[in-house]
């Protein structure tokens, strides 16, 4: 790594070369993967919304509590479901949410009138509360739409006994914590899952189709590709000649993943206010794990699909335990991939786990107090989202957390064997994408 080039690089990357060889260095020490200050504190920590300047008030919106009927006590009020928009007590599940009267009313008014609003002055951070969500409709609109509410998204007939538990376990939460900062949280995960869908569309994340059902293999003599499946190729053998084109298919799938991690990152709040230096050092040393822990979405009980720009594999298991290097290059992907799999993970649950692994505390940081407390509060979080979306699983987010080991060592591991040269014939350095020998610093 030589240095910072191009101060603008992180904030300009273009469409060529996204991530820019001035983000990226060696790894080095990776002590920081280990989230192992992990406190859950849910009234302290900065705010991520900012108050928007005072404005004339469009209309006066009734309180909620107010309008619901008083002969029968809805699941609402009896759970104190809270509106995911502004915080005050939902009515009822509106357009995908649970939502107030007043922001269920502000969006079937945006839709039925075809309302564009004005884009914020103030770079779409206003806060959205019950006092302030009449202030600014650009980012009220906003906030409904990270929340999910959508025309589409309509439910009939009674709620669903799983959704019920999932509302039980917010209300545990709301009694036991402080609520204005459960509220943050909240927009804090609508904001980065929004963050996360805009900027992974197209890679492997969401182009992740199964391989239709795959006809057996009876012919003992075809050595290379059994069969053809669509796009894809069937390895029915595996030397080092044909995992050359393996390797090239893997980087082409992996490249994607590390330039989306650089843009996504900038949409973290909190990631733009830190020193560029530390930007560049948290982006060196957290693109790689979390392209490698989404490639989850490439394996299957089959084996893992590799899709290159030039070919598409199908590397089934016991393959990978035939050629060496195929051994070093992706059995502890599938031993992974097999543990993210397991656990269902949601794509909000994702977006936050990969937000974290991207701000974890590395050497370095001259600002490492600031980069934590961003991690804690992306944590929390994190374990908000699971709690609600697995009530029975309580044990999924220390579960979740004991992958950052196994991250680490796969990254020290891959940057060990590249340098080496491990899956390249006849050492051939230029077979490594740039962008990965300036992440390993291999040829330096």
């Amino acid at each position: 790594f030589h240095g910072i080039q191009g101060i603008h690089t992180l904030n300009h990357m273009d469409h060529r070369h996204p991530m820019g060889m001035e983000m990226l260095a060696h790894p080095g020490s990776t002590n920081g993967y280990v989230i192992s200050r992990y406190h859950p504190h849910m009234c302290g920590g900065p705010s991520y919304v900012k108050h928007q300047h005072r404005s004339r008030t469009h209309h006066v919106e009734p309180d909620s509590s107010k309008i619901l009927p008083g002969c029968k006590q809805l699941y609402t009020q009896e759970l104190d479901v809270r509106c995911r928009i502004c915080g005050d007590q939902a009515s009822g599940f509106h357009y995908g949410v649970h939502s107030c009267e007043g922001c269920k009313g502000f969006f079937r008014r945006t839709l039925k009138k075809q309302l564009v609003y004005t884009p914020c002055k103030t770079g779409s951070q206003c806060r959205i509360d019950q006092i302030t969500r009449n202030k600014c409709q650009y980012c009220r609109y906003q906030k409904c739409l990270n929340a999910g509410m959508s025309q589409d998204a309509v439910r009939f007939g009674r709620m669903p006994k799983a959704e019920r538990e999932k509302l039980e376990a917010d209300r545990e939460e709301m009694h036991g914590s402080c609520g204005e900062k459960i509220l943050e949280l909240r927009a804090l995960s609508d904001l980065i899952k929004a963050a996360f869908s805009d900027n992974f569309r197209g890679t492997c994340v969401y182009n992740h189709n199964t391989v239709r059902k795959r006809p057996s293999v009876t012919n003992p003599m075809e050595k290379e590709i059994a069969c053809f499946l669509g796009d894809m190729e069937l390895l029915t053998s595996l030397d080092s000649g044909t995992f050359q084109q393996v390797f090239l298919a893997y980087q082409d799938m992996i490249l994607p993943l590390l330039e989306s991690s650089a843009k996504f990152v900038k949409k973290i709040p909190g990631f733009r206010s830190l020193p560029l230096t530390d930007q560049i050092n948290l982006l060196k040393h957290g693109s790689f794990p979390v392209a490698t822990l989404l490639m989850h979405t490439a394996v299957d009980q089959h084996g893992i699909q590799l899709f290159g720009r030039m070919r598409q594999f199908l590397v089934s298991r016991k393959l990978t335990n035939l050629c060496e290097e195929a051994q070093l290059l992706l059995t502890e992907h599938v031993a992974l991939a097999d543990k993210v799999n397991s656990f269902q993970l949601q794509l909000g649950e994702k977006a936050l786990f990969c937000a974290s692994i991207l701000l974890q505390d590395v050497p370095g940081l001259h600002e490492s107090h600031k980069i934590e407390q961003i991690q804690l509060d992306l944590l929390d979080a994190l374990r908000l989202e699971l709690k609600h979306n697995h009530p029975r699983q309580r044990l999924l987010f220390p579960k979740l957390l004991l992958l950052i080991p196994d991250l680490r060592q796969i990254t020290e591991n891959f940057g060990r064997h590249l340098q080496k040269g491990s899956f390249l014939s006849a050492s051939k350095d230029s077979d490594v994408t740039p962008l990965l020998r300036e992440i390993f610093d291999v040829g330096h």
